[in-house]
């Protein structure tokens, strides 16, 4: 009976979605918060609004102070205009980072 109770929890825990903290932005099956305000102030940027680049970044930092993008965003308010060449991925790269291939 235990050995079969095992089994059954062994199953549970092998079918259970393997989810854990990755620094590579490869392995995120979502965007954080921190990327998507990230690469919001992109789009910001692209426009020629700097003030929105400024105040996107600085919620950011107040918002997700210990996200990774923070940093970032520290770094890019020291600049004058920000987030220039910011750009989100591809919405077709499915989470590989790059864009698909071409079928021949």
């Amino acid at each position: 009976m235990a050995r079969g109770t095992a089994l059954v929890v062994l199953a549970l825990f092998g079918s259970a979605p393997y989810q854990c903290k990755s620094d590579d932005p490869g392995m995120a099956r979502d965007d954080t918060p921190g990327e998507a305000l990230w690469y919001l102030c992109g789009r910001f940027a692209a426009a020629h609004d700097d003030k929105a680049a400024r105040e996107t970044l600085t919620y950011l930092i107040d918002r997700y102070p210990s996200s990774r993008m923070a940093k970032r965003a520290k770094d890019e308010l020291a600049i004058e205009h920000p987030c220039v060449g910011v750009v989100p991925p591809s919405p077709s790269a499915s989470g590989s980072g790059a864009a698909p291939k071409a079928s021949p």
